[in-house]
């Protein structure tokens, strides 16, 4: 640890501002952590007093900006942000797509709680999420570096730097580290219990995109609605569709409320709207479309019986339009443009591959084998280290996510249970969100406070047993439960009260 004695406590200087939290005479300000060579293979960029945000409930705080190089073609862009008034604890947040995540408004809850807080770019500066540019050193060769700090190195050099910079800043080590993510930031979690067992003591992994099926998934979709003259649909299709659905399946729950709470139950067959005398367009579906909807809804799998591409949840339509059948913008739909470039782009090392001869039933195996798939991918169950040091992971997943299934995430989970013998839940938790698509948005309630779980459960020893989620503009709200519970409600008094609703096991 690097040690200053001269240098008396002087934090916040420009607002003259000291913590009652830390020792005198421990504590660096925050001006004086832009010194050159303070930290090894990092460059300080700027170190700042950041005025307080009564409106936002945020004290004044210092912020760091820096680049870390842990080899010789890397950069890592960290931002850090040390409070006034620190709770002693510190929380960094993942990124989504192929960028990271360096906005304050990413930290704005953590901040108001009192967090030191951690983001870094994933590498590379881009802040685009469909950018995938950054893989690729020349036509035909990979950017190993930029491909390393993406899968997890630049997750792992964040958060120890954090560390160090915080025992400078206040004198002391944090009480509690956390992490917490979505999507591409489900996954840095994961890859930080597996590969950094001792980085963080909790991390909430939502919809994490941590297996090659994620990236077959795409290419799969894309291939079944735009491969084929005719086999794709019309936007004015997708209500047609899930109307439909909802009228077969919205009761099987207990409650019609436009949201299956358990997708896998509805077995809805697309063939009952096939074209009829008369029908044409947006009335029906032609043969073609038919077998469309079929074959996303039933995903597909190899001569060993395993998964290639996940089925897509009956019920999570709405998203259809953007992702599967296309825009304007993105005429083959956004899957074109996020999933699929994993393959072309880092995989491939081609930005111009063409994701329509790519072979979908090998495609798990050749990822997996690729130098990408060794970095990125995150799929080990075995946290024996993170578990065994009280370590708790929180998992949560919409159960109509369009992109990443639900299904890997249970499938994930449920080896995880057996790889630490933890049947009972004692590290690790799932929450599953009915009618939520990827990350948030659908017909379910999609917003919660996982950090307040897991702050309990991590410091209190409470392991959660629900954690309620509403809606903006909603009144609706519901428990999300520890699976394999889910709610069901209770057969009387207001549906869009929690209290009405109780977590069951499936099939009970």
């Amino acid at each position: 640890m690097l040690r200053h004695a001269a240098r008396i406590t002087r934090l916040l200087v420009a607002t003259s501002l000291v913590s009652s939290q830390v020792m005198a005479g421990d504590l660096m300000s925050c001006a004086e952590l832009d010194s050159d060579g303070m930290f090894a293979n990092t460059k300080v960029k700027s170190s700042k007093v950041i005025d307080p945000n009564p409106e936002k409930k945020i004290g004044a705080y210092c912020e760091i900006q820096a680049t870390i190089k842990p080899s010789s073609g890397s950069n890592v862009g960290v931002v850090y942000r040390f409070p006034q008034n620190w709770n002693g604890k510190l929380y960094a947040v993942g990124g989504g797509g192929f960028a990271g995540n360096m906005t304050p408004e990413a930290v704005e809850n953590a901040l108001s709680r009192g967090y030191a807080t951690a983001q870094n770019d994933l590498g590379h500066a881009s802040a685009n999420s469909l950018d995938a540019s950054f893989a690729i050193a020349e036509p035909g060769k990979p950017n190993n570096d930029a491909i390393t700090d993406f899968g997890y190195r630049a997750t792992n050099v964040m958060t120890k730097l954090a560390k160090q910079i915080i025992v400078e800043h206040y004198g002391k080590n944090p009480l509690k580290s956390y992490f917490e993510g979505c999507s591409t930031g489900g996954r840095q979690g994961l890859a930080e219990i597996q590969r950094y067992g001792e980085d963080f003591d909790g991390v909430i992994a939502g919809a994490p995109v941590y297996n090659a099926h994620v990236y077959t998934n795409s290419v799969f979709r894309v291939q079944s609605f735009h491969a084929k003259s005719g086999s794709n649909l019309m936007p004015e299709h997708v209500p047609l569709i899930s109307k439909a659905v909802m009228e077969a399946c919205d009761a099987q729950d207990g409650l019609k409320d436009g949201i299956l709470t358990d997708p896998r139950m509805c077995t809805w067959d697309p063939g009952v709207l096939e074209c009829k005398a008369g029908q044409s367009g947006a009335q029906c579906l032609t043969p073609q479309q038919v077998e469309t909807v079929r074959k996303v809804y039933a995903g597909m799998k190899g001569a060993d019986g395993k998964w290639r591409a996940y089925p897509l949840m009956r019920g999570g339509e709405g998203d259809w339009a953007v992702r599967m059948i296309g825009t304007p913008e993105m005429p083959r739909g956004l899957n074109a443009v996020l999933g699929s470039p994993f393959v072309s782009h880092l995989v491939k090392n081609d930005p111009n591959y063409e994701i329509m001869s790519f072979d979908v039933e090998k495609g798990v195996e050749e990822i997996e084998k690729s130098y990408a798939g060794d970095r990125v991918i995150a799929q080990n169950p075995s946290i024996a280290r993170f578990a065994g040091r009280g370590g708790k992971l929180i998992m949560w997943h919409g159960f109509n996510d369009p992109g990443p299934s639900p299904l890997a995430t249970i499938e994930y989970f449920e080896a995880v249970q057996k790889s630490t013998g933890d049947d009972d839940g004692k590290s690790t938790r799932l929450f599953m969100a009915p009618g939520v698509g990827h990350c948030r948005g659908g017909v379910g309630p999609d917003k919660f406070d996982m950090l307040t779980a897991l702050e309990n459960w991590a410091e209190k020893n409470q392991a959660p047993e629900q954690v309620i989620a509403t809606k903006v503009d909603s009144k609706v709200s519901r428990p999300l439960c520890p699976y394999p519970k889910l709610p069901k409600y209770k057969g009387d008094g207001d549906q869009n009260d929690p209290a009405n609703f109780v977590c069951e096991r499936i099939g009970q």
